[in-house]
């Protein structure tokens, strides 16, 4: 008798061991000391990076305050090019660290995973096992012992491997939310990382504009501050102009046919060479003429020409100067003396400066404004 309780206790023992759950052997994944260290260094750096902007912020906001100075121009570009360069490097940073986190998220998934899938089998095993026996009554077993010992045996196992039973289930059910919150938290991740690379594209593109802002100043300029004195008037003046004739203060000249020819290029007022002036207004806001250009609305105002400036060139240093987003207009030019052409019908007015421009031409600057009805003008500039 004893030898066949024994022998039952044995089998039961070997059950358990056959049903009990193997838990994949665990894998670390950034918590060894190396990558300790190194994931601190990037903390530290990215600090620092922060610390680093914020005084160039301040430095820029102090250039703002300063006196608009070629030099104060000039280190007010530096501190903007120097304080993306440290954006980009943080993003770039950032990016890192994100790729060190979904590493680790993506390591403990696959372990999750494997758990899950190994639980699970072992569960459905389980279930159709307990389906089975449940067609099993008391009496049966009663029956088919061979004592009333073995009868009770019998049945303190069954239910201690029924507990076992529904303990593996509940882990199951918990190794599925670990999985799903894994998941969810993988997929975060990811997400972020397409938009810093989206954020570090961008920065990248300012980057660009910065350096050609500051190029283009000291092209203008050649890096002196009478030219760059020069260059502010030829604005000022030239927007002031503009404001005005658009406000009113021109003098009618008439209709004319898209395509007609209504002034000659020239060289007047504030102007630093032969060009043209092109700029297209809706309800008094300058626009880029290519979107109309774009969608046929409006057709170039010259022939042969080569572009010299494009609409919203030069952002920075216009921003900074007269808070406008870039030039505000398309400079272009087929020659001096060369036909302009009106872009689109509409009604045409003669418009001039106040004053010569002493300080590059030493003419009054001249323009024509086409009024081409539902608030839509274009403007044609320093013509002869």
């Amino acid at each position: 008798m004893i030898r066949k309780i024994l022998h039952i206790l044995l089998s039961v023992i070997l059950l358990f061991i056959s049903i009990a759950p193997a838990t994949p052997q665990a894998q670390n994944y950034g918590e060894n000391s190396s990558v300790g260290a190194s994931y601190n260094d990037l903390v530290n750096k990215l600090n620092e990076n922060i610390r680093k902007q914020n005084e160039l912020r301040q430095k820029i906001l102090d250039a703002q305050n300063q006196a608009n100075t070629l030099a104060n121009q000039i280190s007010y570009l530096e501190n903007q090019i120097a304080l993306t360069r440290l954006e980009i490097e943080e993003t770039q940073d950032r990016l890192a660290q994100l790729k060190t986190d979904i590493k680790d998220v993506s390591g403990k998934l696959s372990n999750t995973k494997e758990e899950l899938d190994y639980s699970q089998e072992v569960a459905n095993s389980r279930i159709r096992q307990l389906y089975r026996q449940g067609f099993v009554q008391s009496t049966d077993v009663f029956l088919t012992s061979s004592s009333f010992n073995e009868y009770i045996v019998r049945r303190v196992y069954a239910q201690a491997i029924k507990e076992q039973d529904i303990s593996l289930l509940e882990a199951l059910k918990e190794t599925k939310q670990e999985f799903t919150n894994q998941k969810n938290d993988l997929e975060n991740k990811k997400a972020k990382e397409e938009d810093l690379n989206k954020k570090l594209e961008d920065k990248k593109g300012s980057l660009v504009s910065q350096d050609n802002n500051k190029q283009y100043l000291l092209g203008v300029t050649k890096n002196q501050e009478k030219n760059y004195q020069k260059l502010l008037a030829q604005v000022q003046t030239e927007l002031e102009s503009i404001a005005r004739a658009l406000g009113g203060g021109a003098v009618r000249l008439g209709p004319v046919k898209k395509g007609e020819v209504i002034a000659f290029q020239g060289n007047t007022g504030c102007s630093t060479g032969t060009h043209l002036h092109w700029g297209v207004y809706v309800n008094g806001v300058a626009v880029n003429p290519r979107i109309y250009i774009n969608n046929g609305r409006l057709a170039w105002p010259e022939k042969g020409f080569t572009i010299t400036q494009e609409f919203g060139a030069n952002f920075t240093w216009y921003m900074q100067n007269f808070g406008l987003p870039g030039h505000n207009a398309i400079d272009m030019t087929s020659g001096f003396s060369s036909p302009i052409y009106a872009s689109a019908d509409g009604i045409a007015y003669a418009a001039s400066d106040s004053q010569p421009c002493y300080a590059f031409t030493g003419t009054i600057g001249k323009g024509v404004i086409v009024d081409h009805g539902g608030g839509l003008k274009t403007i044609y500039w320093h013509i002869k």
